[in-house]
């Protein structure tokens, strides 16, 4: 399964998508990115509408906010329009499939875009918050080679971090987010890069006077392996997080609370769009979580990520040594292995039916 249910680039995911879409009879537009990809492909955020156009509730599904990551949610968009999901909508309900929202990341393999900024990092406004523990871990991470020694020194200092100020505070350091080091990790801008300038065009001529709207965001990398964690950004007294578990049950975590696997990250895509719907002209229900697909231990993860921003702050991604980081870092975020496929899609396809059993009884 896994080998035909993923695919092996950017172009043939986008490929696949706008295929599904076009045999599912969407509307489909597309928002050209300005850079290209690795060998001069086209890179774009592309949109596919189901259903009825402008439909009292709304089901939105994005992919790709971390790049590297799209791989998974592109298959699960792909397959739901594949498996006639647009034949089974309610009359009253829309379906929005937004593909590659970070397209260059996609493209090139990296899980930050253009700018190194990571795009769930970025949706905030002056002043950025300040992050003590990363300013004291930076150059530990960000090496000036990448050999044995450099590494293992690195790993010495940063578990002498944890040691003293313990491994949540670690965590919190590493990727909650920060603002001052544009060749960091989790570093998220200060400004609104590209996907989140589009984005927010889209929440507004796409998500507003809508009576209900259910929002979900993919992603990979954090947690058991095959386990989809359902996360809500937001503290558990809130009533979008009250609508998640409604719909969708008491697993549903809130990074907020310490339960989540994921840490209480700044400036998330699904913060903005909350804020903006709670608005003018925003809907009567509003449900907004992201799916997180767990892979391999954390600690390979993060040490996929560290390699992987060494390269591109100070190492040649086309070297036979950039290579092998590259490959690393795509395989903390994709297994591509049938049994994990498979636990994805049935996953994804029960929140769906769940959500839209949520919204039909709106």
């Amino acid at each position: 399964m896994a080998d035909t249910y993923f695919s092996a680039t950017y172009a043939q995911a986008r490929a696949r998508f706008l295929k599904a879409a076009e045999d599912a009879g969407a509307r489909i537009t597309s928002e050209p990115h300005p850079l290209k990809g690795p060998d001069g492909e086209a890179l774009a955020i592309d949109i596919a509408r189901l259903g009825r156009e402008g439909a009292p509730k709304l089901l939105a599904m994005t992919s790709g906010t971390h790049g590297i990551e799209g791989y998974t949610g592109s298959a699960i968009q792909t397959r739901l329009m594949e498996d006639g999901l647009a034949a089974r909508l309610p009359s009253d309900t829309e379906l929005i499939l937004i593909h590659a929202v970070n397209p260059w990341g996609f493209a090139h393999s990296r899980r930050v875009n253009e700018d190194n900024v990571d795009l769930n990092r970025n949706f905030l406004t002056p002043p950025f918050p300040e992050n003590p523990g990363y300013e004291a871990l930076h150059a530990l991470l960000l090496p000036d080679t990448w050999t044995a020694e450099t590494i293992q020194k690195s790993q010495e200092g940063i578990l002498a971090y944890a040691e003293k100020h313990g491994f949540d505070k670690l965590v919190e350091a590493l990727s909650v987010g920060q603002y001052t080091h544009a060749d960091g990790l989790f570093y998220g801008g200060t400004a609104p890069v590209w996907s989140n300038r589009v984005m927010r065009k889209l929440f507004e001529d796409l998500f507003l006077d809508r009576k209900a709207v259910a929002f979900i965001d993919i992603h990979t990398g954090l947690g058991e392996r095959g386990a989809g964690e359902l996360l809500c950004t937001l503290p558990m007294a809130h009533p979008v997080y009250k609508q998640a578990v409604e719909w969708l049950g008491k697993d549903v975590r809130s990074t907020s609370d310490g339960s989540s696997v994921s840490a209480d990250v700044q400036g998330p895509m699904k913060n903005a769009l909350i804020e903006r719907l709670e608005g003018p002209r925003g809907p009567e229900t509003l449900m907004a979580i992201s799916i997180e697909y767990g892979t391999v231990p954390s600690m390979e993860v993060a040490a996929a990520l560290q390699a992987d921003n060494w390269l591109y702050a100070k190492g040649d991604p086309k070297s036979p040594q950039g290579r092998e980081i590259a490959r690393a870092l795509r395989g903390v975020f994709l297994i591509e292995e049938d049994d994990w496929a498979q636990q994805v899609q049935e996953q994804a396809d029960r929140l769906v039916a769940n959500t839209l059993k949520g919204l039909a009884g709106v």
